[in-house]
């Protein structure tokens, strides 16, 4: 993370905590509103992105068939 410069950084710190989220809710009971408190973010930001409102980019797409492949739950 150290490489990536400004407004970059601040994009893949919150594909991460999107990643996070979807991989959250796809392996734990968890509700919304505990993942969202987990994050100390708003309930209806863990709705957005779960129901696809924020765009996946390639950075988020490729991490995702990473993680897939190399974690077994």
């Amino acid at each position: 993370m150290d490489g990536i410069k400004g407004n970059k950084k601040f994009e893949r710190i919150s594909d991460i905590k999107k990643l996070y989220i979807r991989f959250l809710k796809s392996f734990t009971d968890l509700s919304n509103k505990e993942i969202a408190d987990l994050h100390e973010i708003g309930s209806s930001t863990v709705t957005n992105v779960l129901s696809g409102k924020y765009k996946e980019n390639d950075f988020m797409i490729k991490t995702s068939i990473v993680i897939d492949k190399n974690v077994k739950l």
